[in-house]
């Protein structure tokens, strides 16, 4: 069992900080800086796991944002064993956004290894803008 700890804790604290980087060529104004994102269990039996994410953004542009707009786009192996996501918080600062939120997603039958190996967990960042332009900030973990 404590090695079974151990792993977990490794595990949180190597794919506990990542750098993402923007795709989108189109927005220039709008760029994902830097992600924070961890993984815990939520139970006993390790069924379950919480995936916790803090994302800056950095708003080169002052771009106006709608703040309800904001909605953070997870991985497809991610969404077929989503249990449920929340945005917990957003932050509008004068030159960036900080969006943090959880994700707890089934893990029945998943490895330690199986999830390390889908380290992809986010895909990106939606924003809709006053002016009505919806924009996709993508991201890659590096």
């Amino acid at each position: 069992m404590n090695k079974l700890l151990m792993m977990l804790v490794m595990l949180i604290l190597f794919t506990g900080c990542s750098n993402m980087t923007t795709k989108n060529e189109e927005n220039t104004d709008l760029l994902i800086s830097d992600a924070l994102t961890s993984i815990s269990g939520v139970n006993e039996s390790f069924d379950r796991q919480n995936l916790s994410y803090e994302i800056t953004i950095i708003n080169k542009g002052n771009v106006p944002i709608i703040d309800d707009s904001i909605k953070v786009i997870l991985t497809e192996w991610i969404n077929e064993k989503l249990i449920e996501h929340e945005i917990t918080e957003k932050r509008f600062n004068e030159d960036n956004i900080i969006v943090k939120g959880y994700v707890v997603f089934d893990s029945k039958g998943l490895t330690k290894n199986d999830i390390v190996e889908n380290k992809s967990y986010i895909n990106g960042i939606n924003i809709e803008t006053m002016n009505g332009k919806e924009i996709l900030i993508e991201h890659k973990y590096d």
